[in-house]
């Protein structure tokens, strides 16, 4: 999301290798509508949206949320979470648009959860239309002040500089911080299920069977991380495909937990009335 100009449809191109016959070069913009991409990485299959830019002419900023809700309704069963919403901003501009990025993505809480700003990353593009020190210092300003309460929120920034290498940084970079933040959710609900699932021999094997996978899991980041940190891409590109295979069986085995966990929370529920009417007849 972001003002008309800014390189979001750009960024896409970037990252599929398209020729961008979509990209817009004045301050109409090219995406009267929601253009959907998908695209492997590493494994995990991304769905790319890229919406109206904002003061569009034939869009309002306010009709874009209600947009993309429609599009998720539409082509979804249940209605998903948006994993995360890239803000482009062109560090060329000289000044910033009269609504903040804060108030823009107020209206699209509905799509990436209440108050979730560790969701949003805030990328400046146009870089070879600045000068170094100059967009840095623009930079500077934008974090500590116009950014700063998403910043304290827990959004990140990014310099694009509209080259391939840096649009797949961008999107690489924000699938791993979405899978580490589901992961750690799926971590918090398998301990929350520990005592139910202990009671009975299957949930027993259940949840050793989960905490198997989430070790496998826990081990294969720590290499990722590793290989990263040696800059060892082929490497870490393979870990995450071996990941998202560990992901899927861990998937599969939390959702057979919670199935279990609800069956047993109807049972002791039938049972407990059938006790409730028998003690009252009597």
């Amino acid at each position: 999301v972001g003002p008309t100009g800014t390189g979001k449809s750009s960024f896409i191109d970037k990252v599929t290798g398209d020729a961008g016959d979509s990209v817009g070069h004045n301050l109409t913009s090219c995406t009267s509508e929601i253009r959907v991409t998908r695209y492997a990485i590493e494994g995990f299959n991304v769905v790319l949206a890229d919406t109206p830019g904002y003061n569009d002419t034939s869009q309002s900023e306010l009709e874009v949320p209600e947009m993309i809700l429609n599009w998720l309704d539409s082509t979804y069963e249940t209605r998903p979470i948006l994993s995360a919403v890239l803000y482009f901003h062109r560090i060329s501009d000289n000044r910033v648009p009269a609504r903040t990025p804060m108030r823009i993505l107020r209206d699209f809480q509905k799509l990436f959860g209440e108050n979730d700003m560790s969701r949003v990353t805030l990328v400046t593009t146009m870089w070879d239309e600045e000068e170094d020190d100059v967009g840095e210092e623009k930079l500077k300003e934008l974090e500590e002040s116009y950014w700063k309460m998403m910043i304290l929120r827990g959004s990140t920034t990014f310099k694009y500089l509209n080259t391939q290498d840096s649009a797949m940084q961008l999107l690489r970079s924000n699938v791993r911080r979405t899978v580490e933040q589901e992961e750690l959710r799926l971590r918090e609900g398998i301990s929350n299920m520990k005592s139910e699932l202990w009671e009975t021999t299957a949930g027993q094997e259940l949840y050793s069977r989960l905490e198997e996978l989430e070790a496998r899991r826990k081990e294969i980041l720590r290499r990722i991380r590793a290989e990263g940190e040696r800059a060892d891409q082929k490497a870490a590109q393979g870990l995450w495909k071996e990941f998202a295979q560990v992901k899927a069986q861990l998937d599969t085995a939390f959702t057979e937990a919670q199935a279990l966990r609800r069956t047993r929370v109807r049972m002791t529920w039938i049972s407990e009335s059938i006790f409730s009417l028998f003690y009252s007849a009597s």
